[in-house]
């Protein structure tokens, strides 16, 4: 089986096309033919790629940038709108304790 290439796209929101980057079937033609095949998985979001060190800070969910909340102590997903970090299960703890079910609830 020779090598390939796997790319996690989403049909139903993309918002870019091929001129949108400057590119024409052309220029892939032509640039396929001078450069070396790349071997891997990648993501991608919004048109950019993201690398596999990005990858962590990321949603696993819709591969938007992870945000922090300072009031709770928390990472969390604003496309999404869904804490990404468990809470604690110290009832006492200042910041689980009153954390709002969702983050956009937060003042």
């Amino acid at each position: 089986m020779g090598k390939k290439k796997v790319f996690y796209l989403d049909p139903d929101d993309r918002k870019w096309t091929m001129e949108d980057l400057g590119l024409s079937w052309d220029d892939l033609e032509a640039t396929d033919e001078k450069m070396e095949s790349i071997e891997g998985v990648f993501f991608a979001n919004n048109g950019k790629i993201i690398s596999r060190m990005e990858l962590p800070n990321h949603c696993p969910d819709c591969l938007e940038t992870l945000a922090y909340n300072d009031e709770f102590d928390s990472i969390y997903c604003e496309a999404c709108d869904e804490w990404r970090d468990s809470p604690c299960t110290d009832p006492a703890c200042e910041y689980c304790a009153i954390r709002p079910e969702k983050p956009s609830d937060c003042n």
